[in-house]
């Protein structure tokens, strides 16, 4: 079956059934063409717990108009990409949807069954606004809906909206143009939608799949499930936004499991979650992702650094090696990670995350459970937040002293081992890994007047951005000297290559001169984190004195 992919750029406006069109002038210098009607009609599909609304994709079986047949749509940085397949020639009817399709999300779906959940029929005028050479720039929609929700009680509604498509998205003034009518559709009193979709609108609110605030250990999960799932479907097409904000997702899971050990092993004790062994399966995506991303870093890296040389030191045969050898092994991991995504062994460990979120914060402890005391104690609700803020800043507590034990490590090898650049490169890496950990943990606590937490989180900051560049200079040079071989054995000149090699590996000497004091910087934070904390028990306790002395 034949899968078409577009990117779908458009604005949707809500409107009244007697809004007018937009005027001719207001158009300008667009010009529309005469309007076609059609009458379509999508059935949208979903999973009992409407996993793909959630995570903003929508899947639809549309007859009628000039591009029947089934429908995903998936966010994307640009607007929507969109994946189209027939209808097939069998049943008109037939409402199985196409292996391709599922395939496409099957981190949502995860081997359940995709049932219809809602209706949706449109009578649809389009006009087509031209430039004034006659090209086509916008489809603009003047939709009247009719709906049905199967999730909602079979409720039904109608309304009218306008939608206004680019054409071509990647023409240079193609968002200003789409400016100019979103401006020319305000004029003629519309508003902008309120909702992101028809079908949202159509299922209303959706109440959140697991409570928020029952432990902030569960929060935190919840947070990094969510992006694991947000961003599956683009890893899955190895966009470079996916497959790095999907190995993010991953590290952040790690990361809370870690952090909070003693937390989820009372929580899944007695159950078949194991937390260590999912560890390991996180360990194994996490790498097979950043290979993917390793190779897409340097590619952009070594790409922007050539061409900042003239091309009689780094040739146009030396970058189009770089291209050539850069783009075969970025097809090589992208193949890898989509093989990864479609196993199985992926699909176990998402059902094993969703097993462990539901579990987490089960516990009358990590609840924060029971009623509150006597003798001027804080009221339940004051204190289940003073809970849940101990038990984030615990977890910060642990990711500190690793941190501290591998900074200390780290800086007195430096001082009295004679180093190469390498060494010293691998040393700090361990170091950037544990800040980057402390880093997320540090992320999770709330702001508040009583502790100290920005310098902390600004520390870390840059202590990771720092020694993230030497990293991917680091790994820079290792794909150029890999290419060199290669040129090498071919009888190609490495001249230009040599060149990039020495760029990279004076920048990493450089940078790592201010590695010591910016992470001493992180210690100094968290001191200061520290002494606001017992600051603020020190209040604490005055102030519950004060209150049980007046009692």
């Amino acid at each position: 079956m034949t899968i078409n992919e577009t990117v779908e750029v458009e604005s949707k406006f809500e409107v009244d059934e007697h809004t007018p069109l937009p005027t001719v002038d207001a158009l300008a210098p667009l010009v529309a063409d005469v309007p076609v009607e059609h009458q379509l009609s999508a059935t949208y599909y979903d999973t009992a717990d409407l996993s793909l609304t959630r995570h903003k994709v929508t899947l639809r079986r549309r007859t009628g108009g000039d591009d029947e047949g089934w429908h995903l749509k998936l966010p994307d940085r640009a607007g929507r990409v969109e994946l189209q397949a027939p209808l097939g020639d069998g049943d008109p009817r037939d409402d199985v949807v196409p292996a391709e399709l599922v395939t496409a999300v099957a981190g949502l779906v995860r081997r359940r069954p995709l049932e219809p959940v809602a209706r949706i029929d449109n009578r649809r005028q389009v006009l087509t606004l031209r430039d004034p050479d006659g090209a086509a720039v916008i489809e603009f929609c003047d939709d009247r809906v009719s709906t049905e929700s199967f999730v909602a009680g079979g409720s039904t509604a109608g309304w009218r909206e306008w939608e206004t498509e680019l054409v071509d998205p990647a023409r240079p003034d193609a968002h200003d143009l789409l400016a100019t009518v979103a401006a020319a559709c305000a004029d003629a009193g519309a508003h902008t939608s309120s909702s992101s979709s028809k079908l949202a609108r159509t299922i209303g609110p959706l109440p959140d799949l697991y409570e928020r605030g029952v432990s902030p250990v569960r929060d935190a999960l919840v947070q990094d499930l969510q992006q694991l799932l947000d961003h599956d479907p683009a890893a899955r097409r190895v966009t470079v936004a996916g497959v790095h904000q999907m190995r993010v997702a991953v590290r952040g899971l790690r990361s809370t499991i870690s952090s909070y050990a003693d937390e989820l092993g009372a929580e899944t004790a007695g159950t078949d979650i194991d937390p260590a062994a999912l560890l390991a399966e996180l360990k194994e995506l996490a790498a097979v992702l950043g290979k993917a991303r390793d190779i897409q870093v340097v590619d952009q890296r070594l790409g922007a650094l050539a061409a900042d040389y003239p091309e009689d030191v780094v040739t146009a045969r030396t970058r189009h090696l770089l291209r050539t050898e850069l783009d075969f092994e970025e097809q090589r991991a992208g193949e890898r990670v989509t093989a990864a995504l479609l196993s199985d062994r992926y699909l176990d460990v998402v059902d094993r995350l969703h097993e462990l979120v539901r579990v987490a914060g089960t516990s009358p402890a990590a609840a924060g459970g029971g009623a509150s005391s006597k003798g001027g104690a804080p009221s339940k609700g004051g204190r289940r937040r003073r809970e849940a803020e101990e038990t984030l800043l615990r977890g910060v507590d642990r990711q500190f002293s690793k941190f501290t034990k591998v900074r200390t490590r780290t800086e007195r090898d430096l001082d009295s081992l004679d180093l190469t650049l390498a060494q010293r490169e691998e040393l700090t890496h361990v170091v950037r890994k544990r800040a980057k950990a402390l880093r997320r943990n540090v992320s999770a606590v709330p702001t508040s007047d009583d502790l100290t937490v920005a310098p902390l989180r600004t520390a870390c900051d840059r202590l990771h951005t720092v020694l993230g560049e030497v990293q991917d200079s680091v790994t820079s040079r290792q794909w150029i000297r890999r290419i060199a071989r290669r040129a090498e054995f071919a009888g190609e000149s490495t001249f230009g290559l040599g060149v990039l090699f020495e760029h990279e590996r004076a920048f990493s000497e450089r940078t790592l001169e201010g590695f010591e004091s910016d992470a001493a910087a992180v210690t100094a934070a968290y001191r200061e984190l520290s002494e606001s904390r017992r600051a603020a028990r020190r209040r604490r306790k005055k102030k519950d004195k004060k209150k049980g002395g007046k009692k």
